[in-house]
């Protein structure tokens, strides 16, 4: 005995249809899945660039300026060994007077009391228990911790950085120690001018992790692991890391951002990548390139769904029609010109609709072709 199979012929156009709807949709999400990421680390890469550079500029300014204190410094050094009394408080007064970066210089015997300072300030006061004194007495130094002192003239507090260097007598001998009280305020200046420029906020802390400057417009905490992250890096790297916080922001830091001409003084500077330097030209261009993916991939949907009509319905009539034929009909299959397997087709049920009629005697009524 012979089993019927029942076969759907009809809904050949139908299954295939989805297949390519489906086919093309998932082709569609995997091309745009591979232009978003590759869009994503593009931007990531530049952003990476812009603040590593930004950082590099950055340290560069500080430096500079730093070295040129520093320098200045020395050569004041080197003067004051032989100079008069006379001599030494017009040096004092000349520093102070200078550019503004610095807001006294004093001169300390051996002993640790000021024989000479800016403006006669501080001048028989005793600083040898001064963590500058301690160190400008055996070599050059900078203090790793800024020291914060009322203003004489405002009567506010301010913040200063004091650099100190040992002063040798013409014989050799130690005569004392020379200090620089650079402002802070300056520093911050400068950096403030730099960051506007470059795109790159600084927050600069001290060796305790205590913010000496920031540029940002809201002074909100560093995030943990960047904090944690810097505090495990060596001391003596001056190459800034990359950090990407969870919340989007790009940092960059060094544990130690001075030049080997300066004495590692333990500060540690964090770069913030402003938002609004980002340029918005990358996102737009990705969304213009998802467009015309999605453009794409439904031009290609209805351009073979079309293709797919034409070529299957005439198929599945002559499906139906060789059902029918099978199930003892007359009908008339309609001829199929979509394609060679169509015609093919049509025209052998022609001929087996043609061989079964006169078997069957009078031909039956027709049914009509749907």
């Amino acid at each position: 005995m012979t089993m019927r199979r029942n076969h759907n012929l009809g809904g050949i156009f139908l299954r295939t249809a989805m297949a390519m709807v489906l086919v093309v949709a998932a082709t569609a999400v995997f091309v745009a899945k591979i232009v978003s990421d590759r869009a994503h680390e593009y931007q990531v890469a530049i952003e990476h660039k812009l603040v590593l550079r930004g950082s590099d500029a950055i340290a560069l300014s500080f430096n500079t300026a730093l070295t040129r204190e520093w320098d200045s410094m020395h050569a004041v050094a080197r003067a004051l060994g032989s100079a008069t009394q006379d001599d030494i408080d017009r040096f004092m007064d000349a520093v102070s007077r200078t550019g503004g970066q610095v807001a006294w210089a004093g001169f300390a015997a051996p002993d640790g009391t000021i024989i000479s300072g800016s403006n006669g300030y501080d001048v028989g006061k005793n600083v040898s228990s001064k963590r500058w004194f301690r160190d400008g007495i055996r070599v050059p130094s900078i203090d790793s911790i800024t020291e914060v002192i009322t203003n004489a003239q405002t009567g506010e507090p301010e913040r200063y950085l004091n650099l100190s260097t040992p002063v040798k007598g013409a014989n050799g001998q130690k005569a004392g120690v020379l200090v620089y009280r650079v402002r802070i305020a300056w520093v911050r200046s400068f950096l403030f001018e730099a960051s506007k420029e470059l795109g790159i906020d600084v927050v600069v802390q001290d060796i305790n992790g205590d913010t000496v400057i920031d540029t940002r417009h809201h002074g909100t905490p560093l995030p943990d692991n960047l904090t944690s992250g810097a505090s495990l890096r060596s001391k003596s790297s001056g190459v800034f890391h990359i950090v990407d916080d969870k919340n989007g922001e790009t940092y960059a830091f060094a544990p130690n951002f001075v030049e080997d001409e300066l004495p590692n003084f333990g500060w540690r500077v964090f770069a913030v990548l402003r938002r609004d330097n980002v340029s918005t030209d990358l996102p737009m261009l990705t969304q213009v390139t998802l467009a015309t993916v999605a453009a794409a991939a439904l031009c290609m949907l209805i351009v073979t769904l079309v293709f797919l009509k034409l070529l299957l319905r005439p198929v599945e009539r002559l499906a139906r029609d060789a059902k029918s034929i099978a199930d003892g009909n007359y009908v008339f299959p309609e001829e199929a010109t979509s394609s060679r397997e169509a015609a093919s087709l049509s025209s052998a049920l022609a001929i087996i609709q043609s061989k079964l009629s006169p078997k069957n005697g009078v031909p039956r009524k027709p049914e009509p072709n749907p």
